[in-house]
């Protein structure tokens, strides 16, 4: 018959209930990490930004000059040639600088004798004007009085060239009617020529 340790019992007896309590643990361990965990909280909404708003910037003297000065050209531009030269032959007493630009822009315009040489000099009216409200018309002034001057120039040339085909075309007249003359004149020796070596007519008999 064998023989039982009773000493090593209780020992044993401690040993499983270690192991047990270690298996509990563990099992609550990993129940614990199996556990479901809460749901993340919702994102928070997009921001809307608002467009920026565009303002005009405010127009200066100088552009508001420009801008009228535009518009007339526009407008002109679109008139016959008998409102055209009606718009240029306004009288300029007491004008504004507004409308000495403007009377300047429709002479210029018209192609008419002497319009430019008008258009030209109330621009140096505009140039020479000291007074404050020609500030912003001095450049726009400048500029077209270029522009003018530059006009005047091609229609100088233009000018010459039709003199210069006109002094030539009178050139080659007189030379023409020198050939022709010379020609008469040859033409009359030659006839004289030949009526004295032409034999007398016989008389008739009686």
């Amino acid at each position: 018959m064998p023989t039982i340790d009773v000493l090593s019992l209780p020992a044993r007896s401690r040993a499983m209930r270690g192991a047990a309590l270690l298996a509990a643990f563990a099992a609550l361990g990993l129940a614990g990490c199996a556990a479901p965990q809460p749901a993340p909280p919702p994102p928070p909404p997009p921001v809307v930004v608002a467009p920026p708003v565009k303002c005009d910037p405010p127009r200066e003297a100088p552009d508001l000059a420009a801008r009228h000065l535009l518009a007339t050209e526009d407008r002109l531009s679109a008139l016959n040639t008998a409102d055209l030269t009606a718009e240029a032959g306004r009288s300029v007493d007491g004008a504004t600088v507004e409308q000495q630009m403007d009377q300047a822009l429709a002479l210029s315009m018209t192609h008419n004798p002497g319009d430019l040489a008008r258009a030209q000099g109330l621009l140096d009216q505009v140039l020479h004007n000291n007074a404050p409200q020609a500030d912003p018309w001095r450049s726009l002034a400048r500029l077209l009085a270029y522009r003018l001057g530059e006009q005047k120039r091609a229609e100088d040339a233009v000018e010459r060239g039709a003199q210069q085909l006109r002094d030539a075309q009178r050139d080659n007249q007189r030379r023409l009617d020198d050939v022709n003359s010379k020609l008469e004149a040859l033409k009359a020796i030659e006839r004289s020529l030949n009526t004295r070596q032409a034999p007398p007519a016989s008389s008739p008999r009686p």
